[in-house]
């Protein structure tokens, strides 16, 4: 993983880094994690999880996409998230802030982490996010990414499904791959999100 990044305990990832010469030479490289599958795994968040954990929960608009080096090595690439015109939720007090995911493009040079979200200028979401640096800030990797779709009292969310492949105790192990996408009223959604967070102690 990439230096100074926290362990996050509800996923399992495979990480892959390309180069334009690679091809030519006959040779991939795919960097696995100890004990971890072809694909990324993650523990199943339901809507309780994702407010219980998130350290910052908003609206936004993605209003700026940037991949740069991690370290002075050029090993790493990571690539920064500015969120715009926000709708404070939780744990935010300003009108932009900007999420820190691993992997992304530098020239000709790909890191890819299998399964991480990517994101568009210009997309509204509702993001459930952790302080401090892993692979992805999202609550549940990438199921704390949530697009908004539509405009005004039409306004929609869309839920993500994944692929259910087992399970860790009592909680569900799934596929970071997304299956499908469900639909809810972006209004109905906030009030729930509202409801959960105002049970922590904290909200707006």
């Amino acid at each position: 993983a990439s230096s100074g990044l926290l362990q996050d305990p509800d996923m399992n990832h495979s990480w892959s880094f390309s180069h334009p010469w690679l091809p030519a030479l006959g040779l991939a490289f795919l960097l696995v994690a100890p004990r971890l599958a072809s694909a990324t795994t993650v523990i199943e968040k339901d809507l309780d999880a994702l407010c219980a954990e998130a350290d910052r929960v908003f609206v936004g608009t993605v209003s700026a996409v940037q991949s740069q080096w991690a370290d002075l090595q050029q090993n790493h690439i990571e690539t920064l998230v500015t969120f715009s015109n926000i709708e404070p939720l939780f744990g935010v007090d300003t009108n932009e802030t900007v999420l820190r995911f691993s992997g992304g493009k530098v020239g000709d040079i790909v890191e890819q982490v299998e399964g991480m979200p990517t994101f568009q200028e210009g997309e509204r979401m509702v993001i459930f996010a952790r302080d401090g640096r892993y692979l992805s800030p999202l609550v549940g990797f990438n199921q704390g990414c949530l697009r908004v779709e539509g405009s005004g009292s039409d306004a929609t969310v869309a839920f993500p499904s994944y692929q259910p492949i087992g399970m860790l105790g009592d909680r569900r192990v799934l596929s970071a791959e997304v299956q499908s996408r469900a639909t809810m009223k972006l209004d109905d959604f906030l009030t729930e999100v509202r409801g959960r967070l105002g049970a922590r102690g904290k909200g707006e």
